[in-house]
């Protein structure tokens, strides 16, 4: 990715998205930035055109809303812009039992997580196939590699997102078009906000010590897109973790994450 490039990269106001804007945008690249804040995508913009003197568009829309795919891929052709870098990086978890969780919120998220992707991938690999060149990051998560009690519906979106692109990267290699993975563990980021900090405290897999720096993860999404490859765990541990899953039997993993996982009861009296 010597050239400079168009990058199209979503949920780009906080966290991992944010932390990826910078890097890309020291290194000259042309952003689109999508994601739910008007405000807040214009905040970063700013920041990028004076830090770093980037050509920066932004584009406020909620992926987690049916058609939302569709209508930033018309704003995108509307303007004329051809994408040459797709990253998908909007998404959020729901830490809860499955059956107690709110449907429409389940909804929002499996449709960001899951379905957005898928068409963004749709309507933007099309193109770069037609092109036959282009690049795709795809990020994922460490959850997407075994069960995830109390996380369910979140890791599941996740493992959707591993086999799609690993999937979607043989399909189109043969076009000069790359697809990567990308697989942080826990991550310091507002993904965590909306979970009481009570149910994750101690010793809990999501507490806050144990997160990974969001630059690191933005570090090594950058390094994907740069040097090649399909998929890319961040972190040693994580690594190491995902490989002993491999040669645990599926109900020990499952039970193992159901201990670490599962978030603490809460005194409502």
């Amino acid at each position: 990715m010597n050239q400079i490039k168009t990058i199209l990269l979503t949920g780009a106001t906080s966290g991992i998205g944010l932390e990826m804007a910078r890097l890309l945008a020291a290194r000259g690249h042309r952003l689109l930035l999508a994601s739910r804040s008007a405000d807040r995508l214009e905040i970063v913009a700013d920041e990028l055109r004076r830090a770093k003197a980037a050509e920066v568009l932004v584009c406020p829309i909620d992926l987690s809303s049916p058609l939302a795919a569709e209508q930033l891929f018309a704003f995108s052709e509307a303007r004329q812009l051809q994408i040459d870098v797709l990253i998908n990086n909007a998404g959020f978890g729901i830490l809860e039992e499955h059956v107690a969780i709110n449907p429409e919120r389940l909804r929002r998220m499996l449709q960001l997580n899951v379905i957005a992707v898928a068409e963004l991938c749709q309507r933007y690999g099309a193109e770069m196939k037609r092109r036959r060149q282009g690049s795709i990051l795809n990020v994922a998560s460490t959850a997407a590699f075994q069960p995830t009690p109390y996380f369910a519906a979140y890791g599941a979106s996740k493992s959707f997102v591993l086999c799609f692109s690993e999937a979607l990267a043989k399909e189109l290699e043969d076009y000069g078009v790359s697809v990567g993975c990308l697989a942080p563990g826990p991550t310091d980021t507002a993904f965590f906000d909306g979970i009481d900090p009570r149910r994750i405290a101690g010793g809990h897999f999501f507490r806050k010590a144990g997160r990974t720096d969001p630059r690191d993860v933005a570090a090594a999404g950058v390094e994907l897109l740069e040097h090649g490859g399909m998929t890319k765990v961040v972190g040693l541990t994580n690594q190491l973790a995902i490989l002993g899953n491999r040669l645990t039997p599926r109900g020990v993993v499952a039970a193992v994450s159901k201990r670490l996982i599962k978030p603490k009861a809460l005194d409502t009296a």
